[in-house]
């Protein structure tokens, strides 16, 4: 998966896509390759997540929502900084369906990763 524009420079709505599609594939590893190793990642009813070991124990044992599928519906790019809104479709670890909004905001570096992501969703913690 290329993130880079055809021009040759990184195209920070490819690299929020390309994460969001190794999340819905369920590929921790490209999912974690789309960060950078200090990334802050910020979720309402999480304490802050700090680099990529911290963000590694989070999708593996932490994180409520079960592989799913996200459905972005706009994205909007300013320079290095990223708004994407969709809906969330999949299961629960814990059982259930459920298809949820989101809004998330998403800085990428200079290198193509995701230096921050904040992540807001409809409805409680999830």
């Amino acid at each position: 998966m290329t993130t880079n524009d055809t021009r040759g420079r990184v195209d920070p709505r490819r690299v929020v896509q390309g994460y969001y599609d190794a999340l819905d594939a369920d590929d921790i590893d490209a999912v974690l390759a789309a960060f950078s190793g200090d990334v802050l990642y910020r979720r309402p009813g999480y304490d802050r997540i700090v680099g990529l070991e911290a963000l590694r124990r989070y999708y593996a044992s932490d994180r409520k929502l079960a592989p799913g599928r996200h459905v972005v519906r706009s994205m909007l790019v300013d320079g290095n900084e990223v708004a994407a809104h969709g809906q969330w479709e999949g299961e629960l670890r814990e059982g259930g369906r459920r298809s949820v909004g989101f809004a998330a905001f998403f800085t990428i570096d200079g290198n193509g990763r995701i230096a921050s992501h904040t992540t807001y969703f409809h409805v409680p913690a999830v």
